[in-house]
């Protein structure tokens, strides 16, 4: 499933029209299969994504590959990067055109510190963003690959997105 935070692209939509937010953010756009973050990396941004849709991998020791997370309007990027102050936590690359706001991390924590709105609403998305990886995580476990398999095929088919393998 695509993950979505409309209320989080409203706030910020509110915030560059009112002019709050000044020169510390900006609009960027990102052709499809480009790669915004590398696991491991250092980032000095977030991005709350304005139109388009990012997946998010982590790879493992081993060099395999595991889909966290596709991310869609008004979803974040970097913020917990900015809030640990650690490296990139997974790879993120776009699947279609993006387009975002692009804001520095100083900024970012800024704004969490003195808009009650926007620390709400990244606190959601990101607790609803653990319940997703919690409950993900115990379906993996205790369905069968066949039951996955079907769901996924599904959500697919609803979203209108090719199965490429």
């Amino acid at each position: 499933m695509i993950r979505k935070s409309p209320i989080l692209l409203h706030i910020i939509d509110e915030l560059v029209a009112d002019g709050q937010l000044g020169q510390s953010v900006l609009q960027r756009h990102f052709p499809k299969g480009y790669s915004l973050f590398e696991q491991g990396a250092s980032t000095s941004n977030v991005y709350f994504i304005r139109s388009g849709i990012v997946k998010c991998t982590f790879t493992e020791d081993q060099e395999k590959e595991y889909i966290l997370e596709f991310l869609g309007e008004g979803e974040v990027l970097g913020e917990i990067e900015a809030i640990c102050k650690t490296p990139t936590m997974s790879t993120v690359r776009t699947i279609s055109e993006l387009s975002t706001y692009m804001m520095d991390k100083m900024s970012f924590l800024d704004l969490l510190r003195r808009h009650a709105g926007f620390n709400a609403a990244i606190m959601e998305l990101m607790a609803m963003r653990l319940f997703n990886t919690a409950t993900r995580s115990a379906r993996q476990q205790l369905n069968t690959l066949e039951h996955n398999l079907a769901n996924l095929l599904e959500v697919l088919k609803s979203e209108r997105l090719p199965c490429t393998k």
